[in-house]
């Protein structure tokens, strides 16, 4: 159980390291900026393929090590399944029609100097009849490194690669809830999705205020993409960041993916 929780958090930090490793960025103020704390990036966080059973694929992973000191992983493939509507990372060869069985890196470990990249290949091979939809390409960190205070740690990322299969695409939506305003926080709307098919989805939406008695558009918000496994549940709550007069208002909330555009309504009351 902690080792599910530990790649969990990692496989978090991932995602996090290379959008903030992609983003654009203006020049520091040498005078005024602060050095950046030591990290580790990996390019990409995600990869998605639409593929078959028997078919094969190459990956190219690049991890930048951002700390002061060298640092080496070993790599290892990581089933991802969905129990109890939540994912758990599996070791190759538990789970009967895994991917991560097939995993071959090249190399098997790297060791990398202070700001340097290196880059491993992977090459995966979907089974004849797979069960699993996701793996983890895990650059499992081998070197302690300086943390918060006197606490040493080992850095560990992985790269997500996600499986579709087939075009069952299947998103429940749950009715949503509404949290009020009040004089220290914005409204809330709030909906829970299930992946019911058998293939990963990524549904992203949109967040409308309609005036109840005259349907004017009040505002909107752009609720971002969420990716969903096979059986994986999320709890989408969505601020509203403006203060809205009294009067009666219908929240219209939607999402899109693969599967099409489904939308849900509730009506609320402002005092």
């Amino acid at each position: 159980m902690q080792r599910n929780w530990i790649l969990a958090a990692l496989m978090f930090l991932a995602t996090v390291l290379c959008n903030a490793s992609a983003a654009q960025q203006d020049p520091p103020n040498p005078l005024t900026s602060k050095p950046a704390p030591p990290s580790i990036a990996l390019s990409p966080a995600v990869i998605m393929l639409k593929a078959q059973p028997g078919a094969s694929s190459t990956h190219d992973l690049t991890i930048t090590n951002l700390t002061y000191s060298r640092i080496s992983f070993t790599l290892e493939a990581l089933d991802v399944v969905i129990r109890g509507e939540k994912r758990v990372f599996v070791p190759a060869g538990e789970t009967e029609g895994g991917i991560a069985r097939s995993a071959i890196f090249d190399p098997s470990a790297i060791e990398l100097n202070p700001g340097q990249a290196g880059q491993v290949r992977v090459t995966l091979t979907v089974p004849q009849q797979p069960t699993v939809r996701a793996v983890v390409a895990l650059f499992h960190g081998q070197t302690a490194i300086p943390g918060n205070g006197s606490l040493m740690v080992t850095g560990s990322l992985g790269t997500l690669i996600t499986y579709n299969l087939s075009s069952d695409v299947a998103v429940a939506l749950d009715k949503p809830a509404v949290t009020p305003q009040t004089e220290t926080s914005n409204l809330t709307v709030s909906q829970e999705l299930k992946n019911t098919g058998t293939e990963p989805v990524v549904p992203h939406g949109t967040l409308a205020i309609l005036d109840d008695q005259s349907g004017k558009l009040i505002g909107r918000v752009d609720i971002e993409p969420h990716r969903l496994l096979p059986g994986e549940k999320f709890n989408c709550a969505v601020e509203y960041p403006n203060s809205l007069k009294s009067g009666d208002y219908r929240a219209m909330i939607s999402f899109e993916d693969e599967g099409g555009v489904r939308t849900s309504a509730i009506k609320f009351k402002v005092q």
